[in-house]
């Protein structure tokens, strides 16, 4: 007897051996070729997906420029179905185990693992055509006309290759009954415990533009002019694949230390206290720098359309307004010169008249582009009710044409995606309608190395000389400024 399963198992299998793949996507398709969820195939490359009362199940498998397969919902099975993994994703990795900061690594090379699933990144980018290239100023010549352009959704597909001991930081040795502290600066990650995020989650803001970044599905980049679609998807691409290496690089770059504690604790440092139990000989510590490799996957891009709305509200310069908003403000400042008086103006104490004039007066200045700043940041309850007042060149309310999800902000602009193609311009329309016929298939695939937070400690004893009679006759050398003890011959 069968019983009854709430959703369809499917097994995700290599084309050659049939051996299970972990870490491969797995998409279902709404109407229209929109993705209706994701999953990811786990270690024994099984995906679970919840049953639905439609005829059809459509899925996709592996990336975005994989053909869909459909099956009849009503006649699959309960038992786990055989799918293959697409060649380029069938390859699995080796993944080293993972130690957690401040432990010591491996003593050994760990046998191989099964990789791990993969973590994807959500990215959107707003394209303009050539004639509406001036709303990427932070002032518009025409701050109040509705303009139409391009959302370019694009993921990244990250799957980690495993953990390993990087450069040596820092070596000291001490003797028996011996005790020292060293003070550990990681420079590399947020210092605040509680307000830690994961590292890709940090590496994904550093990609994005962070201007807006906090409370979005997918990271803004920045702005493009979009004279064809083919082009924008291998600009695009190729955007993302640079900035993602050169932010791993200068993640690497950024300042990771470890000195004596001299009694003097700088911010941010943690202590810790080294010791020599042994008796038998000399225990040297060896501080090494943790990495993780990943396999990262650039996808080819999404179109839609997309509906960028100028915003001018009345009378934001006031500080009731700066204290609810003044964290938008500060980080979109156009005047960084500015930040230390927006954050007086924020806190609870007076300010000087002087410096509320300023940062007023500043706003006064350039007030579409921190009114979108505002909308964008805002609660959506607020925002639907302010684009309920609004009407597109047609006569309809914007909450019937757009969807109320901030997608970026560009100069005075906040970017809606439109609900369908139909409510675009004619241009977008083509462009759009000859793409979804046509796909450009556009992809990168590359390897980088993360550091992970922390430091590793491994420790090696050697055993200690006993000092001789003939030791007498050896004669001091000093070479680069230390004093070694060389023996005569």
């Amino acid at each position: 007897m069968t019983v009854w399963q709430d959703s369809w198992t499917f097994r995700i299998v290599d084309q050659d051996t049939g051996a299970a793949v972990p870490g491969v996507p797995v998409s279902v398709l709404e109407s229209g070729g929109r993705a209706g969820g994701y999953w990811v195939s786990d270690s024994d490359g099984l995906v679970r997906i919840p049953k639905h009362d439609q005829p059809r199940l459509r899925l996709r498998v592996g990336l975005r420029n994989e053909e869909a397969i459909e099956f009849d919902a009503r006649s699959l099975p309960d038992t786990p179905i055989p799918l293959t993994a697409p060649r380029e994703l069938a390859v699995a990795g080796t993944a080293a185990s993972v130690a957690p900061a401040d432990s010591p690594p491996p003593s050994h090379t760990p046998p191989p693992a099964q990789s791990q699933p993969g973590h994807l990144m959500r990215f959107a980018r707003i394209g303009v055509l050539p004639k509406d290239r001036d709303v990427t100023a932070a002032a518009s010549p025409d701050p109040t006309a509705l303009r139409y352009g391009l959302l370019i959704e694009i993921e990244l597909a990250w799957q980690s290759l495993g953990a390993e001991a990087g450069s040596t930081l820092y070596s000291i040795s001490l003797g028996p009954g011996e005790e020292v502290k060293v003070a550990v600066s990681d420079g590399r990650w947020r210092k605040s415990p509680d307000a830690r995020e994961r590292p890709l989650q940090i590496v994904a803001k550093m990609v994005g533009a962070r201007q807006i970044g906090d409370g979005l599905d997918a990271m803004p980049l920045d702005v493009c002019v979009a004279a064809d679609l083919p082009s924008a998807a291998a600009d695009t691409v190729k955007l993302l694949a640079e900035r993602t290496e050169r932010t791993c690089e200068a993640l690497r770059r950024r300042a990771l230390g470890v000195t004596e504690f001299d009694g003097e604790k700088t911010a941010g440092a943690s202590l810790r206290t080294l010791r020599n139990m042994r008796s038998e000989g000399v225990l040297t510590y060896h501080f090494v720098e943790p990495i993780e490799r990943h396999r990262v996957i650039v996808r080819t891009p999404r179109f839609r359309p997309a509906l960028l709305v100028p915003f001018q509200l009345p009378n934001i310069a006031t500080r009731e307004v700066l204290r609810r908003f003044g964290h938008a403000i500060r980080r979109n400042l156009l005047d960084r010169t500015l930040a230390a008086d927006v954050d007086l103006v924020r806190g609870p104490d007076a300010v000087p008249a002087a410096v509320e004039q300023r940062v007023y007066a500043h706003i006064a200045a350039y007030l579409p582009y921190y009114s979108a700043t505002i909308i964008a940041a805002g609660d959506p309850a607020e925002r639907f009710f302010a684009l309920a007042k609004l009407r597109d060149p047609r006569g309809h309310p914007l909450t019937d044409v757009i969807e109320n999800i901030v997608v970026d902000r560009v100069g005075n602009y906040v970017a809606f995606p439109l609900r369908s193609v139909a409510h675009t311009t004619p241009e977008w329309r083509s462009m759009l309608t000859s793409s979804s016929a046509q796909p450009p298939r556009t992809s990168h695939e590359f390897t980088v190395t993360v550091p992970v937070p922390g430091v590793w400690l491994r420790s090696e004893l050697l055993p200690a000389r006993v000092a001789t009679e003939s030791d007498a006759g050896a004669e001091e050398v000093k070479t680069e400024g230390r004093t070694e003890r060389r023996k005569r011959g």
